[in-house]
């Protein structure tokens, strides 16, 4: 008669560790989940699409007064990175003594910015105190102060010059 091997340990044996591996990796996830929703910045959802899309009626409406005035301008990156800024229109007397211009970020609301600029005389206004930002994609807004007319733009980086209105590539 021959003796039977006594039989290892559950642990020892590969069935029950391959059954655990599942389960484990659908912790390790839903872990990993739970910390991507809890320290990313979620952007809100739009509960009123009706005022919303009221908004952006008037935002056309100031994009049309820019038109009328017959505004077009160059955004360059001047002296120590600071915003310089060469504004035409086709009635001079249109130009305002400062201007608005806001950075939007494409993806990263807390990196966005404002910047108000003077006049400089000639239809140039700057910025000195600021600085433009050297990488990312940018959406630029340019307005006046009372917000009656805006130019759009957009940039990568202000490698290149950003051009707003009739001037616009």
């Amino acid at each position: 008669m021959s003796a039977a091997t006594p039989e290892p340990p559950w642990y020892r044996q590969v069935w029950p560790w391959l059954l655990m591996i599942m389960p484990a990796l659908a912790l390790v996830g839903g872990g990993i989940t739970y910390w991507l929703a809890a320290t990313t910045n979620n952007a809100l959802v739009v509960d009123d699409y009706y005022r919303e899309g009221k908004a952006i009626n008037q935002q056309l409406a100031r994009d049309r007064a820019a038109v009328a005035l017959g505004l077009s301008g160059e955004l360059v990156r001047g002296a120590n990175d600071a915003p310089e800024l060469r504004l035409t229109a086709t009635h001079p007397a249109a130009l305002p003594p400062a201007l608005v211009l806001r950075l939007v970020h494409a993806t990263r609301a807390e990196l966005d910015r404002t910047i108000p600029m003077t006049a400089a005389g000639d239809g140039r206004y700057v910025a000195p105190d600021a600085r433009l930002p050297a990488e990312g994609r940018w959406n630029v807004h340019l307005e006046d102060p009372g917000r009656a007319w805006r130019l759009l733009g957009v940039s990568t980086g202000f490698r290149e010059p950003v051009r707003f209105g009739e001037d616009r590539r």
